[in-house]
Order: C-alpha cells, then structure tokens, then sequence
C-alpha cells in the first residue's frame, strides 16, 4: 500500500485485490483537481455517509451521493501565516518566527439535478475514486493547512467532481455567440477566474456559436487552438510594471517545466488576484519514450498580490492547451486579440468580445 500525502488532500491508492468493499452508491464520475489534472472512475462515500453542508452560518443540509449532478470548489479566503509568540510576559506584542504557511478556506456548491444549488461549506467528507488501474481516497476539506515554506499552489484541492453516469449526464451550460468572427476555425477552451477550471466549449450548428458547462458566476479566460497558434482573449492595455514584477516572482518558484514565458498579465482589483498567461515548456530530459517527449502547455497563473509590499504569492495554476513535442519542435505561437475577452450578457444572449471586464455568468 502506498500513502500520498498531499497538503490537505490525501490520496491512497490502493490494488484491486484489496480496493474499497462494496459502497452504499456508486457513481461514473470525473474528477478535475486545481492543478488542471483529471482522473475518472466510479466516485463513492464511506459506506452509510452523505454529503453534509453548512449553509449561512446556521443551517445544516445533507444529501445522498445520488442527488447531486456536479460538485464545484473554490477558494474563498487565501492567506499567509507565521507561527508567532508573546514576546515578553504580560504584554500583548507579538513576536513572529518561522517561515510562513498557506491557510486556503473553500467554499462548495452542490449542483442538483433541478439545477437548484446550494453554496456552504462541506464537512469533512472522505470520497472513493475507483479507476481503471487504481483506486484512490480522497479526503474533502473545507479548510486547507499547509506545512512552513509551502505555497498555497501547493494546496491541491479538486475544483470539480462530475457525475457522468446516465441519470444525470447533462451539466448545466450556457450558450454563447462570438460578437466578432475569428480569422480560422479551431478548439476554444475557457478557464474560469478562480478555482481555474478548464471547460472545453463545444459547437454547435449556428455559425460562431458555442455551448460550454455555467462558470456559476465566476469570469472566465478564453483560448482558440488552431493549427499551430494559440489566440487568447486578452484587454489591449499593458501593465508593464505588473507584467514585470510577475516576471521576476516567476523565477522565484521551481517547476517541472524549464522554460516558462509570462506573455500577459492581469490585476483583477476587488479581489487582488493578479492572472498571467504563461507558455510552460519542458526542454531538459524527461522520462517519455519514443519521438515526442518534451511536453508544453499554455497555463493561466493565479497570484495573490501584497499591492503595499508589492510581493506576489502563487496561489494556483489552470492550462488552456497542451501537448508533446520532440526535442527539435516548438509550442504553438501565442497571440492575444479582445475577439475572445470577455463575457457578457445582452438581453437574452450571452456574447464573447466585449471589451469590459467579464461579467458575473449563471
């Protein structure tokens, strides 16, 4: 047996031989976590466990596995403490020590199948993911601890957990239309402000038009893939003192990925959390066979930003695209283009290109 302790989350994978006995319900599901990583399988509780919130600070409601369609997690409070200590007997001053530790609340909101939602905080909750060549455990938290000198990136939580079964299939989506057509068709992806979920938009048969799962409220980043370029939904204005100081926090952190380009960046002010699009390219060795082996993905950083120190924490990581290269080829090329920033509602429609801020979704 091997036991994966992961800051908060817990995973322990387990053979099949001795994997989990039977649970109460069993459910086809996909679990993407905030890393931008997916796994899928069949989701269960603790045998005889229900899923139990807090909602408005006095109400308590649970529910079976079977009357949810989608579980959503986002941050809600993200900060940086230090162990501290009284200085001198008898006063009140503080005397701080150590080196600071992540501490990340997270908010959840239950999607039923009527499409009523219920927003709270989830109790301690240990959930089973039965995959094809493992099984995993994973414990819910609604408050994350990490240990001294961890980022709060390092905090993984999953952003959502999908029902995939037949009884509850459809996720709730929103229809959008492009205000303005873009030069060459291609895959367009959304990663929502916050928890950084990544939802693949799919066509329909109405030209420029567009269905993707409900960001609930959250904005959302918008990307194209075609061919070998990448357009991304970005404002024309330039931070370029911002663009700077994420630049230089960026080689603060380590990472799998050697050579990483911040290429656009964005202060989103009420609630001080800076974005940048970085292209993220492995080209040392890896452990990949056969041609390709050097793998990329473009990925939107989120940074909580300290605006009287002027200091930057990495506070979580989503990916539009990625893929594998061999060792003698490039990622795509990025572009940026307002086609594709922001959006929003008018009348009935929603519509992708305006130039505001994006708007509050359903």
């Amino acid at each position: 047996m091997h036991v994966l302790s992961q800051f908060g989350i817990v995973l322990l994978f387990l053979l099949f031989a001795g994997g989990a006995e039977a649970q109460t319900i069993k459910r086809a599901g996909r679990v993407q976590w905030s890393n931008g990583e997916t796994v899928e399988g069949l989701i269960s509780l603790s045998p005889g466990m229900q899923l139990k919130m807090h909602i408005n600070g006095d109400q308590i409601r649970t529910l079976s596995l079977d009357r949810v369609r989608e579980i959503r997690f986002a941050p809600e409070t993200e900060e940086l403490e230090r162990k501290w200590r009284f200085a001198e007997a008898g006063q009140t001053r503080k005397e701080f020590f150590g080196k600071p530790y992540p501490i990340r609340s997270l908010t959840t909101t239950l999607i039923l199948p009527t499409n009523e939602k219920i927003v709270g905080h989830l109790y301690t909750t240990v959930m089973y993911i039965e995959g094809k060549t493992q099984n995993s455990k994973v414990i819910l938290l609604a408050k994350q601890k990490g240990k001294e000198g961890e980022t709060m990136e390092s905090l993984l939580y999953p952003s959502q957990i999908v029902f995939t079964d037949a009884a509850v299939d459809t996720e709730e989506t929103i229809r959008f239309r492009l205000r303005s057509p873009l030069p060459e068709p291609g895959a367009i992806t959304a990663v929502t402000w916050g928890a950084l979920m990544t939802f693949d938009a799919k066509k329909t048969d109405k030209p420029d038009e567009f269905t993707m799962p409900s960001p609930l409220g959250n904005g959302v980043f918008f990307a194209q893939h075609s061919g070998n370029k990448i357009t991304v939904g970005w404002p024309k204005a330039v931070d370029e003192k911002l663009l700077a100081l994420v630049r230089t926090n960026m080689t603060y952190t380590e990472d799998f990925y050697d050579d990483r380009q911040v290429l656009a960046v964005y202060l989103d002010e009420p609630k001080s959390d800076v974005y940048s699009v970085t292209m993220m390219w492995r080209k040392g060795a890896t452990t990949g066979e056969g041609a390709k082996t050097q793998p990329w993905r473009l990925v939107v950083q989120r940074w909580k930003i300290d605006e009287k120190d002027q200091r930057l924490m990495l506070a979580g990581r989503g990916f539009f695209f990625r893929g594998i290269l061999t060792k003698t080829e490039k990622p795509p090329a990025v572009e940026f283009t307002e086609k594709l920033w922001s959006l929003n509602k008018e009348g009935n429609a929603w519509l992708v290109g305006a130039a505001a801020p994006p708007a509050a979704t359903p």
